[in-house]
């Protein structure tokens, strides 16, 4: 891709809209999914990302909420030692891992590790997860307490 190319712009917000579509679709997928083989466990599913806000929404969910990177997917299901199950969601091949299996060092990933270890440390089980069935996986793991 030309750097100098002046329709670079436009390239780029089509690509975080089709990303920004596929993590959602992955999280309606999964959803669905939780619904209909785990019909008695509890869950929420955070979509305030999904849509864009008025800037006088905007305001008020930065007030009500002043944190950015809660996780996408809340179990409310006790489990072993852990309270609960939180999943952040995450297209496949987004980046979050680096080849080697550490952690991306980009901002809003950074940010949400941080809220990671935050939410372990009051008990919750917080796991990132690349694609539908890393956290199908990472769910039935935590359901059946492997």
């Amino acid at each position: 891709m030309n750097k100098h190319d002046p329709m670079n712009q436009y390239k780029s917000k089509t690509t975080y809209k089709k990303r920004n579509y596929e993590e959602q679709s992955i999280q309606l997928q999964f959803c669905k999914w939780i619904k209909l083989q785990y019909p008695d466990i509890k869950f929420r599913s955070d979509i305030q990302s999904a849509g864009k806000l008025s800037p006088q929404m905007q305001n008020i969910k930065t007030i009500i909420d002043p944190f950015r990177a809660w996780p996408d997917i809340q179990v409310y299901h006790k489990s072993g030692n852990y309270c609960g199950l939180q999943i952040e969601l995450k297209r496949l091949y987004s980046g979050t891992f680096l080849k080697d299996g550490s952690l991306s060092s980009g901002k809003h990933v950074q940010e949400q590790n941080e809220m990671h270890i935050f939410l372990r440390s009051l008990g919750w089980k917080v796991e990132f997860s690349e694609g539908f069935d890393e956290a199908k996986r990472v769910f039935e793991s935590y359901v059946n307490n492997v």
